[in-house]
Order: structure tokens, then C-alpha cells, then sequence
């Protein structure tokens, strides 16, 4: 178990489940895009091509989810992606279930590399 994970494996489940939602990891990717300055809404529906209440709603559960994160500037928000939980969700992953196994079809073209 990696020493700095939290997380137990209700909530490994619940954070995963907040990324079986399309519209949510096109959230997630465009504000890793954007990097720690972050996005006001209407940037981020614009990079994903979601309409402005549906990036809200989406939002919504990630921020639940804390895996992101807002601040107030001249009264709008700016979001953010939360990279050290993302980090710890995805380290849980790779220690507990490794990196992907050979498919029958990488055997067949010489092994996984």
C-alpha cells in the first residue's frame, strides 16, 4: 500500500464512479489543460463543447468529489483540477492493480514493452 494514500476502497470506488461520467473526465482533461490558473465556466464549455449547464451540473459532482477545486476572483470562479488527489486516486490504482496486463493480440506481436 503506498504510505501517503488515504483513501479506502469505498472511496476509490465512489471517486471512480465520478469519472464514469464522459462529460466529467472532458471537465477533468480541460482543466488539466489549462494548469493551476485554472477556468471560469464558460472557458471550460467552450474547450469541451458542453453547454454552460451542463458544465455546471458536472462540476458539481466533482467538486463532491474533490477532484475540483474553485476560487473566487473579481466574483467569478475559477476551477481547477485537484492533481493531488487525482495523483492519489491513480496511485492507488497502478499499486494495487498494476500496469495493464498483455492482450492476446500484444502476445502476438511480440510481448508488452
Amino acid at each position: 500500500m503506498p504510505a501517503h494514500t488515504t483513501l479506502d476502497p469505498r472511496e476509490i470506488a465512489r471517486r471512480l464512479g465520478t469519472l464514469s461520467i464522459e462529460e466529467r473526465v472532458q471537465i477533468i482533461k480541460s482543466l488539466l489543460d489549462a494548469g493551476p490558473s485554472g477556468q471560469q465556466m464558460p472557458e471550460i464549455a467552450a474547450s469541451t463543447g458542453l453547454g454552460p449547464p451542463a458544465v455546471y451540473k458536472q462540476l458539481e459532482a466533482l467538486i463532491g468529489a474533490e477532484m475540483v477545486g474553485f476560487r473566487s476572483v473579481d466574483n467569478n470562479k475559477v476551477y481547477w483540477a485537484n492533481v493531488a488527489v487525482l495523483n492519489e486516486l491513480f496511485d492507488y490504482m497502478l499499486t494495487y492493480f498494476g500496469r495493464p496486463l498483455p492482450t492476446a493480440q500484444d502476445e502476438a506481436e511480440g510481448g508488452n514493452e
